[in-house]
Formats: C-alpha cells, structure tokens, sequence
C-alpha cells in the first residue's frame, strides 16, 4: 500500500497560489472560531444575562490572546527545529 503524499515546492512557481494555500486553513480556523464566538453571545445573551455576556466577551479576548502566543511560540521552534 503506497502513501500518496503531496508536496506545495514554494521555490518555483507563483507565490501567491502557494500563499494561498497555505493560509486558507487557518482563515477557515478563524472563520470557525468567530462563529462559535457569536452562538456562544447569542445563548448566554437571550438565556443567561448581562454580566455573563460581559464575561463571555472578556474571556474571548483573552482565549484569542493565549491563542496567538501560542501559535508564535509554535511557529518560532518548528523554525529553529528545521534548523539544527
């Protein structure tokens, strides 16, 4: 059984068809997120009350926040690792 493996070479070609590819994944991630983030206001919004929206804002905030340093920190050591 053969693995059919695909491979993106960015050194030829156009740059923006391979930039694109690779950034629809995350913008996709993103979409997704935000649209969790709106269902989650609607609910505690309607059913819960005011200081639990104010909440569910805040917390988003910072979800997003812890989220980005991580995704840097991520990206920072798979370009030292690729590295060494």
């Amino acid at each position: 059984m053969s693995k059919n493996k695909s491979t993106i070479d960015l050194t030829s070609g156009r740059i923006s068809l391979g930039l694109v590819k690779f950034a629809l994944p995350p913008m996709a991630g993103n979409v997704l997120q935000q649209c969790y983030n709106l269902t989650d206001t609607l609910v505690v919004g309607r059913f819960i009350g005011k200081n639990a929206l104010a909440a569910v804002g805040s917390a988003y905030t910072l979800m997003i926040f812890l989220t980005s340093i991580i995704l840097g920190l991520r990206m920072g050591c798979g370009a030292f690792l690729s590295q060494t």
